[in-house]
């Protein structure tokens, strides 16, 4: 697990293993601007989609495309007070429920839209779809916080057409991730509702730290993960400490105000950079 910025979790080898990048800090201290950028500044996600676009039409000039077929499909989720939202189709989100493959021991979300993909222009419009239906709010310290985690998720499987039907198709999985930033009362003056979400917030990203925390430990310390503790923690379950390359970006701001909120994120990157996974081939036959 890396605390930088590693866009070729999955582009590098389509097909191979599972992928995740996400943002963590405080509020307000550049997450969601780091995963999804401006008008003007491709983000992570962007980049990452693009990569992989680039790798797929890379390895088709190189194996002939006749003879690899590649399938890409997407999903869109958001967890809002600690329940999961459809963010590709709201009206199908009524507390949708986490389950776990018992082959491939992967989380996934029963009843999720799933769409698939064939262009750079298709994925864009199921970012525009969902970004339209998370939840935002404003704070004294942000105008537009998000007030959710959002987990885009890729699904790319690939196979040879030349060995069918015995070929084993290979199944990557990126997740990007934009968390919800920490938030302190005093400083959003959060109320009502604001409050509510900002409470969901803070104790699911401690159930993230945890987590982390737990993974670090040997021995019989070791010996159970708290990742039911909260629903992000549940869906991400494979990218800590399991079958997956994982990559987390700390960000801080420099205000002297928030000195204890960026203390708190550099110890829970010094945690993350100590956790290893071991990432392992998906194939299906």
């Amino acid at each position: 697990m890396h605390t930088h910025s590693r866009i070729g979790l999955l582009a590098r080898t389509p097909g191979c293993t599972a992928g995740t990048i996400f943002a963590y800090g405080q509020t307000s201290s550049g997450k969601t601007y780091t995963m999804k950028g401006s008008e003007n500044s491709d983000g992570i996600i962007s980049m990452a989609i693009m990569q992989i676009f680039q790798t797929v039409i890379a390895v088709r000039s190189l194996t002939c495309s006749s003879n690899r077929d590649f399938l890409l499909r997407v999903s869109y989720l958001e967890i809002y007070n600690e329940v999961i939202k459809d963010l590709l189709n709201p009206e199908n989100s009524v507390n949708l429920k986490i389950q776990e493959n018992p082959q491939s021991r992967e989380m996934f979300i029963k009843g999720l839209t799933e769409l698939s993909v064939g262009s750079l222009d298709e994925i864009d419009q199921c970012l525009r779809i969902g970004e339209a239906n998370r939840h935002v709010g404003e704070t004294n310290i942000n105008e537009f916080s998000s007030r959710s985690h959002t987990i885009f998720r890729i699904v790319s499987s690939g196979a040879s057409l030349e060995d069918v039907p015995s070929a084993a198709v290979k199944v990557s999985t990126l997740n990007l991730v934009d968390l919800a930033g920490s938030e302190r009362v005093g400083h959003t003056g959060a109320e009502g509702v604001r409050l509510k979400e900002g409470g969901h917030i803070n104790k699911s990203l401690l159930a993230l730290g945890n987590v982390i925390k737990k993974l670090t430990e040997e021995g019989s310390a070791a010996s159970h993960v708290p990742y039911r503790d909260s629903k992000l923690t549940r869906i991400l379950q494979s990218s800590l400490g399991g079958n997956a390359r994982t990559s987390i970006i700390c960000t801080v701001t420099p205000a002297a105000a928030y000195i204890d909120e960026t203390h708190s994120t550099l110890k829970f990157a010094g945690k993350a950079k100590q956790v290893k996974n071991k990432p392992e081939v998906n194939e299906v036959r």
